[in-house]
């Protein structure tokens, strides 16, 4: 039963990173950069609730740090600068800088720096589901943002900005 739990929550985990791939899939990303972008989404997926299982303690008890401002802010960035895609030339990709693949990455695996704080045991099954999930479900995202980008055009790419801005301010 607990190795169903760990699926469960590896694909609700990955849900934040395939929707948000979605919106940068209308930006018709080239091939390499949409494995390079899956793959570090995955690493980050992997590492974050590792690092959240080692601080767990310390973060409870000594930080006043709040996740959901970090995620707001993470957020905000990436619905501007898709929003601001609009005006740049259709051939160059936000997502091409590490940057900007690194900052993808951190936003949508915040959730699981959080869930490795909940988890009990120190384990890393869960983390490797986790990556392996995320990263599947990042280049699946990618995949059909591309095909909503040939089907709706600029429409893709504004809701896709606007869904990032709705994430920022839900997070404050």
């Amino acid at each position: 039963m607990e190795i169903l739990s760990i699926i469960l929550v590896s694909i609700s985990l990955s849900m934040d990173a395939f929707s948000l791939a979605l919106a940068y899939g209308t930006l018709e990303l080239d091939s390499i950069v949409c494995k390079k972008l899956s793959l570090t989404v995955g690493i980050f997926h992997f590492l974050m609730p590792v690092l959240g299982m080692g601080v767990k303690y310390y973060l409870v008890e000594y930080s006043h740090l709040s996740l959901h401002f970090v995620t707001f802010i993470i957020y905000l960035y990436l619905g501007i600068m898709l929003l601001l895609e609009l005006k740049e030339e259709r051939t160059v990709s936000r997502l091409t800088t590490i940057r900007d693949i690194v900052l993808f990455s951190l936003a949508v695996s915040l959730d699981s720096f959080t869930v490795g704080i909940a988890l009990s045991t120190f384990t890393l099954v869960a983390p490797f589901s986790f990556a392996l999930f995320s990263s599947f479900f990042t280049y699946l995202g990618l995949k059909i943002g591309k095909k909503m980008y040939q089907y709706f055009g600029k429409i893709a790419i504004v809701l896709g900005g606007l869904f990032f801005l709705i994430l920022a301010f839900l997070h404050l």
